[in-house]
């Protein structure tokens, strides 16, 4: 079964039924899949090949799900782009994964110019700009690579990691069963769709199992949030942390919360991309009476691995089991398997497990060992399974549920004369986030302001990627090798 085919199968089984409402507007799943098809013979008519690799720039709308769908059944596999890039972040992208074409939406027009002159050979167009014509098979087959999805480790650039159709399928499968999903449910999706856990929780999911999206370009402004569940009768939402903790604590006026607790229709909150704090999900619970399910993933396990359970017993702090057909590990020091309760890095096996790295043989082997997934979690599992994470991945930073690799902010700031060393560290924000800090050890007699730094990262970073706070020291601790030691930043008062 191809990503392609699961629209088509659920089209045939659930031909009138609304697959996407989008701003008062919407669309049947047999429409959709019509749309699909011709944007799929377009594609296919400006030079799309099998396997080749075609880009997405937009923010959310019914486009963006239509193309990335046409890019696979025309035979392409496709490549998510992060709205918040710099137009060189995005470049980096499309010339690792050699992709030559780019459907973008008129928000990134300016981005595009600048996008076209440093990839050579790129193709780029609006979604309105693809031609429509009639497609054939593709010849694509359940193992062959649907997605490249860039993420980075703490060792640099961003590497494409390739999820097949068989992936990303036996994920949102054993998603739609961890969660009851069924034709009844309707999906609130606000988060971005360039994001792992948006895409297979809020759209793969409902193709898999039939039901609904009610799709909004973001989660700003909140009220539209509050006045969907209310309006559409939403069922299942998916939110990273930072969103449940202002569910829980913003002020909603009286009239809204009546409305709320009168038609409130939610069976439950899904909650991923970062860890969420018990005290988020003690008052959310309190306050909406609806059960708020942590999951764990990442991108290379296309990116569910467990999930609470809905209906049985919950653990604090724990992230839940694994979901069906998924196994979990722990392994110490020595590369053994360590027993329950032991804290150790966490290991994943199953069929949602990443082909690889595009084009990185050398970080496969690191990641991918005997069919094994090694993640850099610490983790221990209880006697009866459950996951508990201790740590992330030693110097990840997740804001609002973006991901910040500190590597990248560092060389970019070395580059900087007066800068001998630097180091960037996140620490909890409290709200299920992190703040991201900029420690700088100016060289010897150099004289750098904050504002010269900060003015050198914009257009050079990410807006999400520059810390919130820049600290100016005179020695860095370091262990015996000469490395900084990023845990005792970690832990200053700042």
């Amino acid at each position: 079964m191809t990503l392609s085919n699961l629209l088509s199968e659920s089209a045939r089984q659930n031909a009138n039924k609304t697959f996407i409402k989008f701003e008062g507007k919407k669309l049947s799943y047999s429409e959709a899949d019509r749309l699909v098809g011709l944007c799929a013979g377009g594609l296919r008519a400006i030079g799309l090949e099998a396997r080749g690799r075609a880009a997405i720039l937009m923010e959310n709308c019914p486009e963006y799900i239509i193309s990335y769908f046409a890019v696979l059944r025309a035979g392409g596999i496709i490549v998510p782009v992060n709205t918040f890039l710099t137009p060189d972040e995005v470049s980096y992208i499309l010339r690792d994964s050699c992709s030559k074409i780019l459907i973008y939406s008129e928000g990134f027009s300016s981005h595009t110019e600048k996008i076209k002159g440093s990839v050579p050979g790129l193709t780029a167009l609006k979604f309105g700009e693809i031609p429509t014509a009639e497609t054939g098979p593709s010849g694509v087959s359940d193992s062959d690579v649907a997605v490249l999805l860039y993420t980075s480790g703490t060792t640099g650039f961003p590497k494409g990691a390739m999820l097949t159709h068989t992936n990303l399928v036996s994920n949102a499968e054993a998603s739609v069963k961890a969660l009851q999903v069924s034709q009844r449910d309707r999906f609130l999706l606000f988060l971005p769709l360039f994001h792992s856990f948006a895409f297979t929780a809020c759209v793969l999911v409902p193709v898999y199992s039939g039901a609904g999206i009610v799709l909004l370009k973001s989660v700003k402004p909140f009220s539209n949030v509050l006045k969907s569940i209310i309006r559409d009768r939403i069922t299942l939402f998916a939110g990273v942390p930072t969103i449940f903790n202002i569910l829980a604590n913003k002020k909603i006026p009286l009239m809204m919360r009546l409305l709320l607790k009168l038609v409130l229709n939610i069976r439950a909150c899904i909650s991923g991309a970062a860890a969420l704090p018990a005290d988020t999900l003690r008052a959310f619970e309190t306050r909406f009476k609806v059960p708020l399910i942590e999951g764990y993933g990442l991108t290379e396990a296309s990116p569910v691995v467990a999930v609470n359970p809905l209906k049985g017993i919950r653990k604090p702090y724990s992230v839940g089991l694994p979901v069906q057909g998924v196994e979990v590990a722990i392994i110490d020091e020595n590369g053994d398997k360590a027993p329950a309760g032991v804290v150790g890095e966490l290991i994943v096996k199953g069929p949602n497990v990443m082909k690889g790295y595009f084009n990185k043989e050398e970080e496969t082997w690191a990641a991918l060992r005997d069919g094994w997934l090694y993640t850099g979690d610490l983790a221990k599992i209880d006697e009866d399974g459950y996951i508990y994470i201790v740590d992330r991945k030693k110097d990840l930073i997740i804001v609002d549920g973006m991901n910040i690799y500190p590597r990248e902010v560092e060389d970019i700031i070395m580059k900087l004369s007066s800068v001998e060393e630097c180091a960037m560290v996140g620490v909890a924000d409290g709200r299920g986030s992190e703040t991201p800090l900029l420690y700088i050890k100016k060289k010897e007699d150099a004289f750098v302001e904050e504002a010269e730094i900060r003015s050198y990262m914009k257009g050079r970073l990410a807006q999400f990627k520059i810390p919130r706070k820049i600290i100016f020291i005179d020695e860095f601790p370091k262990t015996a090798t000469g490395k900084i030691k990023k845990t005792e930043l970690r832990k200053r008062e700042v």
